[in-house]
């Protein structure tokens, strides 16, 4: 499983770059308030993104990619909001217990959240750090997972994802009405 993970992120990293080079002529202002497959993310300047799987995946990076690479997979529960009005909340409060993690409020968007502790593996001759975790908002969850290269552990800005940006980060994501 694990070679997998590595695999898909080395792809990944490779055909990033490909990606965010066709995507960097977009104006700033329309890249960041793209809205896609039902939820929006208000992304940060200086960041670069690239979305896969129809929509429902963001992939983040800041402006040095080596450093590290966010992951949000958006999951829509609306199918299910008349009968339980908070229930992509409820579900990661539940997922977050059995896991034994505790929750956090998610300023920006009203949500709750919970963070797994970091991995470290071999990865391309390095060392890497990955933290995944879950966000739940009233109508949907989402997914995300958070590699950083552990040679860039000392960079400032891993540093601030590290201490804030990561919460940051999740408070920019929301539902779209509908």
């Amino acid at each position: 499983m694990m070679d997998r993970w590595l695999s898909r992120f080395l792809r990944v990293r490779r055909m990033m770059s490909l990606v965010l080079a066709c995507t960097a002529w977009m104006p700033q202002a329309q890249a960041a308030d793209k809205e896609s497959a039902g939820w929006r993310m208000n992304v940060p300047n200086g960041y670069r993104q690239a979305y896969e799987d129809e929509g429902q995946t963001l992939v983040l990076t800041p402006a040095n990619p080596e450093q590290f690479l966010v992951r949000f997979t958006y999951h829509s529960l609306k199918d299910y909001v008349k009968e339980r009005p908070k229930v992509g909340r409820e579900f990661i409060e539940h997922l977050a217990g059995k896991k034994g993690l505790k929750t956090f409020a998610v300023e920006g968007n009203g949500g709750v959240a919970y963070l797994e502790p970091p991995v470290v593996s071999e990865q391309d001759g390095g060392r890497v750090q990955e933290t995944a975790g879950g966000l739940g908002l009233d109508d949907a969850y989402v997914t995300f997972t958070v590699v950083i290269d552990e040679a860039a552990m000392s960079d400032p800005a891993v540093k601030e994802l590290l201490r804030s940006g990561i919460q940051v980060l999740l408070g920019r994501i929301h539902s779209a009405p509908g």
